[in-house]
């Protein structure tokens, strides 16, 4: 799919590159950030930034809204070898600068076979971000904050997003959103190799527009094992496919889970007010100290978040307490509602459906992940 100007438009109607498989529309970067805000992404995105006075800050406004493994071309009249290291580190594949030829965008366009891969067009804007939720202790309601996280992600935020529940047997994500699993994760996760996006998009089940539940419910009796490796490529070929990877992992310590938490760009620690979650969250955070991947996002404090689930449920500690053993400020502090919670997830529903304190917390964290700010209301933007 092209955005470009008349004469662009002309030249990649003349070239055989997209000869029957790409749509052009008329207008620039401006006009796909509108349109694919709407609309699924290309495979392929040719946008003209010419006349841009910010294009760095338009390509970060394109990448929120592109599907993650979009291939981004970008189209300027400005010969500048900074602008193209800039807008390559920004995640765009290419850079063409005008005047355009036939010759030229097929040379740019075109895959480079003859050394094995795609070459510079195999970029992508970027990756999607994995979250991985993990308990400091059980019965915090981990896995019902990491169903609402994606639901609100999806629902609230137009993310295409993946929920994985890698509790094979035990595992609650389908039975909160009540659909019902699919066949054929753990035979492929038993095969990685087999990993890709279309097995995927076979054993996944589809909730709603935008969220895709990754589940199982394996035989009790059986002794089902994940392997690390297994782990690694799963993520892999989802952060090129959804925009946020939620991941419910299992207070099991066995490497496949802990490879869960070790490659999450961001992990949340639930915990709530009792000694018992104080202690395991400072253990939690004491394991993934030393053990931080080369060229992570996020050092190892910055990536862990936490979150007091339940307030108001236990006063064994108060949040002042909570705060001094932790030693820093959880993002958000859900408050205790059984009369929501509980309800919902009896009947299929997610509790940050309804407006309220619940929401409101679910909200706060999927601001802090997004790095979005949040949005005044009318009325206080109306009073100023």
């Amino acid at each position: 799919m092209a955005f470009v100007d008349a004469e662009t438009e002309r030249v990649l109607q003349e070239s055989s590159v997209l000869l029957g498989r790409g749509a052009i529309m008329r207008g620039g970067i401006v006009k796909a950030i509108d349109y694919l805000s709407e609309q699924r992404s290309p495979h392929l995105l040719i946008v003209d930034i010419s006349g841009i006075d910010l294009p760095l800050s338009q390509i970060h406004a394109l990448a929120d809204v592109c599907e993650p493994g979009t291939n981004v071309v970008a189209i300027g009249d400005h010969n500048d070898v900074g602008l193209y290291r800039d807008l390559v580190d920004a995640g765009v594949s290419n850079y063409i600068v005008k005047p355009l030829t036939r010759e030229l965008l097929t040379r740019a366009l075109t895959p480079k076979t003859n050394s094995g891969e795609m070459g510079r067009a195999a970029g992508s804007v970027k990756l999607g971000k994995m979250v991985s939720f993990i308990g400091a202790r059980g019965g915090v309601g981990t896995t019902t904050l990491a169903c609402n996280l994606a639901w609100h992600l999806a629902n609230r935020q137009s993310r295409r997003v993946a929920l994985v529940d890698l509790d094979l047997q035990n595992g609650d994500c389908s039975l909160l959103f009540n659909i019902t699993t699919t066949p054929g994760v753990r035979d492929a996760l038993a095969n990685p190799l087999r990993l890709d996006p279309l097995l995927l998009d076979r054993i996944m089940t589809q909730h709603g527009e935008r969220l895709f539940v990754l589940s199982s419910e394996e035989p009790l009796h059986e002794n089902v094992q994940i392997t690390a490796t297994a782990i690694d490529t799963l993520f892999s070929v989802l952060r090129s496919q959804f925009h946020y990877i939620v991941v419910d992992v299992p207070r099991i310590p066995v490497p496949a889970f802990r490879r869960a938490l070790e490659i999450a760009d961001r992990r949340i620690i639930v915990v709530d007010q009792t000694m018992r979650a104080m202690r395991d969250a400072v253990r939690l955070t004491k394991m993934f100290g030393d053990r931080e991947i080369p060229g992570a996002e996020h050092s190892a404090e910055h990536r862990n978040i936490f979150i007091v689930n339940r307030v108001g449920e236990h006063h064994a500690l108060s949040l002042t307490d909570v705060h001094k053993v932790l030693q820093v400020q959880p993002t958000s502090m859900v408050p205790f509602l059984p009369n929501l919670v509980t309800p919902a997830a009896h009947h299929g529903l997610m509790a940050a459906d309804k407006r309220g304190k619940f929401a409101d917390a679910v909200a706060t964290l999927a601001l802090e992940l997004s790095g979005r700010k949040r949005r005044q209301k009318w009325w206080r933007r109306a009073g100023k």
